[in-house]
This record gives structure tokens, C-alpha cells and sequence, in this order.
């Protein structure tokens, strides 16, 4: 079994756990190792449903973003995360998603695709994707306007704030909340589901809106874009997909929303931002320090200056 991704029977449930810290993070390897889990899962008589978790603190963060890098030099075909997550959709024994800490990006795109979704009370989801310039790539731009309508899905693909498990509960990406354990809460979930006729999120139009509708809602989300977000690329395309999921068929849908990822990937605008996104991170970072040196704790801070730039600065502290 692959290292990152570990697979336990416990009384009719298959656990499968995603492994890979510190954000547990979608790479080739958690790809990979995923499949695994769903080939042996499938095969498995005694699993009667399986529950996805991630280990540590969150369930699944997004997608390594060093991916895009590689796809964009020729290195990596990418993660081949779509074809993974239309497989586990297809899966014939219920799959739940158990959310704890972060499901963001790629990883709320694999929870789309499991059959069910349950979270712990203080989870947050969401597709930031348009923060560093793309739009969902893996199918998020069509599983998630069919649980929680055109309007929302729009606002989250285009926008990328992330929702709390509350908002998540009334809008009906997340089926229930466990306040107790949450790997004994989803096993008790998956073993109540199993046997039932298995939901797949491409067939469900949960809050789906009459066809007169849909051309106001996107107009709104457009608009609200281009103020938020003005000249951005992603934002709209996101939108452009979010609209296909209600006027194309699933598959189609998934063609639009690729061909648009790729063309927000190879932009200069997504360029710039990874490069941001990146650059904060190293700026954060002493050279020759060790990460386990302790902080000093600091007590006061003292702003030496004045006139209306001194004034701003020491307002803020």
C-alpha cells in the first residue's frame, strides 16, 4: 500500500486515510495512493462503505501547487486528479467524506465526489483557486452548483472565500455534522447509508433552478466579479463553467471547465500570483535558522516617526 495513503477494515468500514503532511496535500503520490485504496475497497467483500479522512489537522488542503509549475515546464502530465474522482464517484459501495480542519481546492473537489460528506463543527470548505489566478479543475465547477445552486457555487468559485460547516450543513454540501469523534461519527454514517442506492453528484440537481433563472444569476455573479476582483481572468471563467453546469451535460461541462483551467494556468496573471503566493512563504523564512529554534515572545513594539504616514502606521498595532 502506498505510504501516503493507508487502508483499515474496522466492523463493515473501509478507513482510508490520506497521509501527507503537513496539509495533506494532493500530489501524483496521494493520486496514486488513493486509487489503490478504491481498487482494494472495491474488492474488499467485508467493506460494506468506506470513509475518506485525512490524518493531523485537516483533511485535504488543496492540490501541491509545485504541480502547476511542472505541468507548465513539460515535467508532469498533471495530477490526474479528474479521472481518480469519476472513478470514485462511480464507485458502487457508498463512500463518505469526513472533513475535519481545511477542505480547500482539490481537496473539497474529492469530497464532491464522494457519495456523502459529513464535517466536524469547526471545518471550513472552499475553492480559493481563483486566488492564485485558476479556476476548480478537477470538477468543482460542475459537482458543486448541483448540491448548492448556480448562485452560491458561483459566489465561491469565482470569489474563493471559504464557507463554515454550519453554512456548508444549510446549504447542502455537507449531509451531517459530528460533534463526537468523527471517524466513529462517519463510520456509524457509512454504516447507516450502506446498502442504500448510491447518490452520485453529477445526477443531482439538489437546489436546481428554473432555465429563466439562470441568465440573471450568472449576469449577478459577473457583475459582482468584475467589482471585486476587476480585470481578473479566473473569475469570470469560473463563472462561464458554473453556468455550463446547468446548461450542458456533466461530461461536456467537465471539457469547458478544463479547457479553462488551462487557459487561466498558462496566464500571465496565474503566473504572477503562484509567484506571490510562493514569495510570502520564503520571505517568512530566516535562512540558517533552524525550524525548531523557539520564538522570543514579544511584549511591546514601539513606532518611531511622525506625520500622517507614522500616525497610520502606529494605528495599526
Amino acid at each position: 500500500m502506498n505510504e501516503l495513503v493507508h487502508y483499515k477494515l474496522a466492523d463493515a468500514v473501509a478507513i482510508v486515510t490520506i497521509d501527507n503532511p503537513p496539509v495533506n496535500a494532493i500530489s501524483p503520490a496521494v493520486v496514486e495512493g488513493i486509487a489503490e485504496a478504491l481498487e482494494q475497497f472495491q474488492s474488499d467483500g467485508s467493506a460494506q462503505a468506506a470513509v475518506l479522512v485525512g490524518a493531523g489537522k485537516t483533511f485535504v488542503a488543496g492540490a501541491d501547487i509545485k504541480e502547476f509549475g511542472k505541468m507548465l515546464a513539460g515535467q508532469s502530465r498533471g495530477l490526474e486528479l479528474p479521472g481518480l474522482l469519476n472513478k470514485i464517484e462511480l464507485c458502487p459501495k457508498p463512500i463518505v467524506a469526513a472533513i475535519h480542519g481545511n477542505a480547500f481546492g482539490g481537496g473539497l473537489e474529492l469530497a464532491l465526489a464522494c457519495h456523502y460528506r459529513v464535517s466536524a463543527a469547526g471545518a471550513t470548505l472552499g475553492q480559493p483557486e481563483v486566488r492564485l489566478g485558476l479556476i476548480p479543475g478537477a470538477g468543482g465547477t460542475q459537482r458543486l452548483p448541483r448540491l448548492i445552486g448556480l448562485e452560491k457555487a458561483a459566489r465561491m468559485c469565482a470569489e474563493g472565500n471559504p464557507i463554515s460547516a454550519k453554512e456548508a450543513l444549510s446549504s447542502g454540501l455537507v449531509d451531517s455534522i459530528i460533534d463526537a469523534d468523527l471517524i466513529s461519527g462517519a463510520s456509524a454514517f457509512a454504516r447507516e447509508v450502506a446498502g442504500r442506492p448510491v447518490p452520485r453528484t453529477r445526477d443531482r440537481n439538489d437546489r436546481g433552478v428554473e432555465a429563466s433563472h439562470t441568465s440573471a444569476i450568472i449576469a449577478a455573479a459577473r457583475e459582482n466579479a468584475r467589482k471585486k476582483l476587476r480585470n481578473w481572468i479566473a473569475p469570470q471563467l469560473a463563472i462561464d463553467a458554473v453556468e455550463a453546469s446547468a446548461t450542458l451535460p456533466f461530461e461536456k461541462g467537465l471539457e469547458l471547465e478544463r479547457k479553462s483551467f488551462q487557459q487561466c494556468l498558462s496566464s500571465d496573471q496565474s503566473k504572477a500570483l503562484i509567484h506571490v503566493f510562493f514569495g510570502e512563504r520564503e520571505v517568512a523564512k530566516v535562512p540558517d535558522i533552524p525550524k525548531e529554534t523557539p520564538l522570543i515572545p514579544i511584549q511591546t513594539a514601539a513606532v518611531v516617526g511622525a506625520g500622517t504616514m507614522g500616525a497610520g502606521i502606529a494605528m495599526v498595532f
